[in-house]
């Protein structure tokens, strides 16, 4: 099934002036040549494919390290110290890392992986056209196939990094996915239909302790016949007041934007660890944004959270 996505996402945009001049890094050793490199973690289990949960250590830079910043196309790929290369040289690749699930007990080793995630990139030509390209990144996976997530358990993350002689340590809290909610439309479990002239809205439900999510659009040009057949059955409709029926839990809700079509909508539900994290305009060492701390109880920059996703189908019809 082919299928283009979008992303709903924040923007910060920034005003330059006209006149732009390239700067070097370097040039700023005087207001930051004393800095000591740190560790950054960001670790994401994901409760409906664990086998996707994955732990990134990044080692950050002084203004004067040459290293990712070395002006040579390293990966061959005809970019010159782009995303890709730079991470390659930042991340700390031989930690020790482990999960451990509080509720049971049961521990997860995680083993580092040179290609465990990648991001679609769209880049923009002097002429208007798109480039399509993927950035790819290493990080922590689990070494067991059999690794699974549990809802309401809790989660302790373990690492030792050798490089800095660090251990850093993290919990969060796994919750079950958004359920998305029968209102006006046609709708069952994984398909809701709307008219092209409706005031189109999507409404889910959560866990009381779950209020931020990561939406992705993703626009399904066609369905094949036998899916067709199955996705127009077994309907029903009702009125439903939000507000009267759903007092214990959260309410997330996202306007549909799309002309006729079919969209297939993910929700993932953040951890309100994640959820801070992702969304918060704090230092990223701060302790309200950060869960993480080491030996001596300092934070951490970065976090450890959880998320857990849930699809439907959306029909607009003319």
């Amino acid at each position: 099934m082919q299928s283009k996505k979008f992303i709903v996402v924040i923007l910060l945009s920034i005003l330059w002036s006209s006149c732009e001049k390239k700067l070097n890094i370097a040039d700023f050793e005087d207001e930051f040549g004393n800095y000591q490199p740190e560790l950054k973690v960001e670790g994401l289990l994901q409760q409906d494919q664990p086998e996707d949960s994955i732990i990134r250590i990044i080692r950050t830079s002084t203004v004067t390290d040459n290293g990712p910043y070395n002006g040579i196309d390293d990966n061959g790929d005809g970019k010159i110290d782009d995303e890709e290369e730079i991470l390659a040289f930042v991340q700390d690749t031989s930690a020790t890392v482990k999960v451990t699930n509080l509720n049971s007990g049961e521990e997860t080793e995680f083993h580092y992986v040179a290609v465990a995630d990648s991001a679609l990139r769209i880049e923009e030509n002097e002429d208007g056209s798109e480039t399509e390209f993927y950035v790819r990144w290493g990080g922590y996976k689990p070494v067991s196939n059999n690794f699974q997530i549990e809802n309401y358990a809790q989660y302790r993350l373990d690492i030792y990094s050798r490089e800095f002689d660090k251990t850093v340590t993290g919990e969060t809290t796994v919750y079950p996915p958004a359920e998305f909610i029968d209102t006006l439309f046609t709708f069952n479990d994984s398909l809701v239909t709307m008219n092209v002239n409706d005031e189109k809205e999507i409404f889910w439900k959560s866990d009381l302790d779950v209020t931020l999510y990561y939406l992705t659009f993703e626009e399904v040009p066609q369905i094949p016949a036998s899916e067709s057949e199955y996705l127009t059955s077994y309907f029903t409709s009702r009125d439903i007041d939000l507000t009267n029926s759903y007092q214990n839990v959260s309410i997330g809700r996202d306007v549909i934007f799309f002309g006729a079509g079919i969209l297939k909508l993910t929700v993932e539900a953040l951890s309100p660890e994640y959820g801070r994290y992702v969304f918060s305009d704090l230092p990223l060492k701060d302790p309200q944004r950060s869960n993480l701390r080491d030996e001596n109880g300092d934070p951490v920059m970065g976090c450890f959270g959880a998320s857990a996703a849930n699809s439907i189908f959306i029909v607009i019809e003319e």
